[in-house]
């Protein structure tokens, strides 16, 4: 650059404005220390409360839910849910509480006070009441590890006239806009957030820990594995090819229904008495009752025995079983050719005495006439 005098020129230039030209030199540390100290922030601020407020509705029609989400009155959250999924009043509770802590993950908040006016769902959450539906409890336990991602959090039980905005959202209904700056979102679920579990298990999902003869056979199509001895392995190997695994759980293949789900041994008496003590519950004979337990969906090795011992251990089922009422021999037809020619006596009692001290009655008949 000074070869070419571009300095200079600029020199010339600035000299009436008194301008000194100065070259680039390397930053300082102290620089740098000014730059940091100048433009450092404050300490950050204690972390804001955030508060939560859900409810939940459930009837006939649908079901649905709101969250309200509010920083110091300075930012409002709301989210309208609706369920596409039948779902049971405290179901809902804790489907609009997952969906807040999400929500409040979301916006990065650290501290949540939570409201409900769910005494059972807060209780729970609490400590105060124990969760023994398996359905609640799964809810519980999601609730449970959405809460360790936050600082701190509070769960409180208010009155629905404390939160009848939430109440009203809940139900799907207008509501009037905030001075503040507001937010309205509407979502709706298809499916519930945790896998549905029956409480009392159904007779379809039955499954023993006792599997009895199917343990050979799962063993075989889930892990290769075949007896020692020849001819008992062939036979696995044969049989194995009737049967298939869904998840885990052993169905065998047929030709005319669909897939029949094994019953261990240990569980037969209770699927019988399931499908025996049905809707239209009746007392069947043997061979009805194991094709009944067929088209449920059920398939054991020894059903049709099974079935005959069960039919004639059941009193009502032997009571109302059709049965064979012929005499053990044929009738013999006896013809008389005159009448008295032969008569029977029968000697009956004794029974109470009677004037003269009578006991006993003899009934004289007459076979021709009979």
């Amino acid at each position: 650059m000074d070869i070419t005098g571009r300095v200079v020129q600029w020199a010339i230039e600035l000299s009436e404005f008194d301008l000194k030209y100065e070259t680039w030199t390397t930053i300082k540390a102290q620089c740098l220390t000014d730059f940091v100290a100048e433009y450092a922030r404050d300490q950050e601020e204690e972390s804001t409360t955030w508060e939560l407020y859900v409810d939940g509705s459930s009837n006939k029609i649908g079901s649905g839910a709101c969250i309200i989400l509010v920083n110091k009155g300075e930012i409002q959250i709301e989210v309208s849910l609706k369920f596409e999924f039948p779902a049971s009043n405290n179901q809902v509770e804790y489907e609009a509480l997952i969906t807040g802590l999400k929500l409040a993950e979301e916006v990065g908040a650290t501290k949540v006070v939570i409201f409900s006016d769910s005494q059972v769902v807060t209780s729970q959450i609490n400590g105060e009441y124990q969760a023994k539906d398996p359905n609640m409890k799964r809810y519980l336990d999601k609730i449970l590890e959405h809460l360790r991602h936050f600082a701190e959090i509070e769960v409180k039980h208010i009155t629905r006239d404390l939160n009848s905005r939430a109440d009203v959202l809940s139900k799907l209904a207008s509501t009037k806009p905030g001075e503040n700056n507001r937010s309205l979102i509407q979502e709706t679920l298809q499916e519930p957030s945790v896998e549905k579990i029956e409480a009392k298990q159904d007779i379809l999902e039955v499954f023993g820990l006792d599997l009895g003869w199917m343990n050979p056979l799962i063993e075989y199509l889930k892990f290769d594995i075949l007896p020692k001895e020849k001819k008992e392995a062939k036979k696995i190997r044969r049989e194995a090819q009737n049967y298939t695994l869904v998840k885990n759980v052993l169905y065998k293949r047929g030709i005319s229904t669909l897939l029949l789900k094994c019953v261990p041994t240990s569980r037969t008496i209770e699927v019988l008495e399931e499908v025996r003590n049905g809707i239209c519950r009746n007392h069947l004979g043997a061979r009805s009752l194991a094709r009944k337990a067929i088209r449920a969906g059920f398939y054991w090795p020894t059903l049709q025995k099974d079935v005959t011992e069960f039919v004639k251990k059941c009193q009502p089922c032997q009571m109302h079983a059709n049965f064979h009422v012929a005499p053990p021999e044929e009738l013999i037809s006896i013809t008389f050719s005159w009448p008295f020619a032969k008569w029977g006596l029968d000697l009956l009692g004794p029974f109470l005495p009677a004037p003269g001290q009578v006991k006993y009655l003899i009934v004289g008949v007459n076979y021709f006439t009979k």
